[in-house]
């Protein structure tokens, strides 16, 4: 079917190593053109990336790297632990 092949066309698992942080991320190409990760890991441990969309995939894929990496900070929908 094409839209499968379609929809399988805008999404790709990314992979990656940086700062010795190994990381994934499930990137998403959404109708308007802006990317987004609708899933994200970093040494195993889940990413919370709400809201956050790149113009580019080079953009969104540096963002991710940063993020394992410690140079930029991933925002939470969480709240920080008071303990």
């Amino acid at each position: 079917m094409k839209s499968t092949t379609s929809a399988s066309a805008q999404q790709e698992t990314v992979f990656g190593v940086a700062d010795g942080a190994t990381y994934s991320g499930m990137l998403c190409l959404r109708d308007d053109g802006r990317y987004y990760f609708s899933q994200a890991q970093v040494d195993g441990h889940n990413l919370p990336m709400p809201d956050q969309q790149w113009a580019s995939r080079d953009e969104a894929v540096k963002a991710l790297a940063g993020m394992a990496s410690g140079s930029l900070p991933a925002q939470s929908t969480q709240p920080s632990s008071a303990s």
